[in-house]
């Protein structure tokens, strides 16, 4: 069994929850986390991670929350990851729009 966890193991440091997105789409989980590989943006001094779909910096990583100790809302959001395919996370960047 811990070679199979270990493969299902997600990396928490790419994947990201944008509080913008969960806001306007009625809380939907599976509209609002996204997967990002790209650099961070660098503002003032603070790194942030554009969301792909609305722009927004208002973004937390996997990573994060487990850092935080916030285990229930991670959990929750780790299967909705799982419950549907890695595609739905992925945007592409072409589609993502500027921040404004």
């Amino acid at each position: 069994m811990g070679i199979l966890d270990s493969l299902r193991k997600l990396d928490r440091e790419r994947w990201f929850v944008c509080y913008n997105c969960l806001m306007q789409t009625g809380h939907d989980e599976a509209k609002s986390i996204f997967y990002y590989t790209g650099p961070p943006t660098v503002e003032m001094g603070r790194t942030f991670y554009p969301c792909l779909r609305c722009g927004s910096t208002n973004t937390v990583s996997f990573q994060q929350l487990k850092d935080e100790q916030s285990e229930a809302q991670l959990w929750g959001l780790e299967q909705t990851v799982r419950k549907h395919p890695r595609s739905t996370f992925e945007v592409k960047p072409e589609s993502t729009r500027t921040a404004k």
